[in-house]
């Protein structure tokens, strides 16, 4: 009776591993484009807004097809590059819940130079100090020993 209990409760899960390994087959193939894609915007589209960087991702996706490289239809950075349990923490430590918000702290944390925040609302500003608040160092130009600590 329990050998039977656990083979009915194991049933459903052969329809949601074949999604799942059709869904994992899908992300494969589309590999290299998707991530030809976020190189691109991790190197280009940082400064730009989102409806500029849409654009573009969306004229890349029809060059992609053009010449036959398999990316995904429906692009999103978060999909490729992006650790879900990591951008959960980043939304904890107060980086507004937003894909553009998302986008921009995934370039920043692929990134190998410091960025340029232009932030009026000291969103990112909030955000870098929960995140990084021991390592992290505040100066100003004002400081007496401002270049020592630079």
């Amino acid at each position: 009776v329990t050998t039977e209990k656990l083979i009915s409760g194991l049933g459903g899960e052969k329809s949601r591993w074949t999604a799942s390994s059709e869904k994992l087959g899908e992300q494969y193939n589309n590999l290299t484009g998707d991530v030809l894609i976020s190189s691109g915007i991790i190197a280009y589209l940082g400064p730009f807004v989102a409806k500029y960087r849409d654009s573009s991702v969306a004229s890349w996706i029809q060059l992609m097809r053009g010449n036959e490289v398999p990316s995904s239809s429906s692009f999103k950075l978060a999909t490729v590059i992006g650790e879900e349990v990591t951008i959960r923490q980043w939304v904890i430590d107060k980086l507004p819940n937003d894909q553009l918000s998302v986008d921009n702290a995934l370039i920043l944390s692929r990134s190998r130079r410091w960025p340029l925040m232009i932030d009026p609302q000291l969103q990112a500003n909030k955000w870098i100090k929960n995140s990084n608040g021991d390592k992290l160092k505040v100066l100003r130009l004002s400081m007496g020993n401002y270049a020592r600590m630079l």
